[in-house]
């Protein structure tokens, strides 16, 4: 179920090193971008150790996670140097700092609730379960 987002012009062997970084994701990123798709946020509220109640709008501030759904190619240096996207790959889970409401990056779908992010939103890798919230 892999799409490639090649025309069918271009040569096979790029193709197929592209489809081989995208998992089934509705958007195709461009350049140095990636596309994130948000892990469900829980909308309840939640008590702390000390009796406080922390609304769910509250708990959502700050960084977000979510996991790597496709990577773009990567970005040209000044002399044409072609230096890709290594440090993520699709399936990662990743700590992002979620654009401002004027930079309009998130994009909802039938699929889900996805961002399209530069590389260099990227705030950290997640290997374990912990939560960013």
């Amino acid at each position: 179920a892999l799409r490639s987002p090649l025309p069918s012009r271009a040569h096979p062997r790029a193709a197929a090193s592209l489809s081989l970084r995208m998992a089934d994701c509705p958007l195709v990123p461009l350049g140095a971008n990636v596309i994130i798709e948000m892990e469900q946020q829980s909308g309840e509220e939640q008590m702390t150790a000390s009796g406080i109640m922390i609304a769910a709008t509250v708990k959502n501030e700050g960084p977000k996670t979510g996991l790597i759904r496709a990577v773009g190619s990567g970005w040209h240096t000044e002399s044409g140097v072609k230096i890709p996207i290594d440090a993520v790959e699709v399936g990662d889970k990743v700590m992002f700092r979620e654009p401002t409401s004027f930079e309009s990056r998130k994009m909802k779908t039938k699929d889900g609730e996805f961002f399209v992010l530069s590389v260099n939103d990227i705030l950290a890798k997640i290997d374990g379960d912990i939560s960013a919230n």
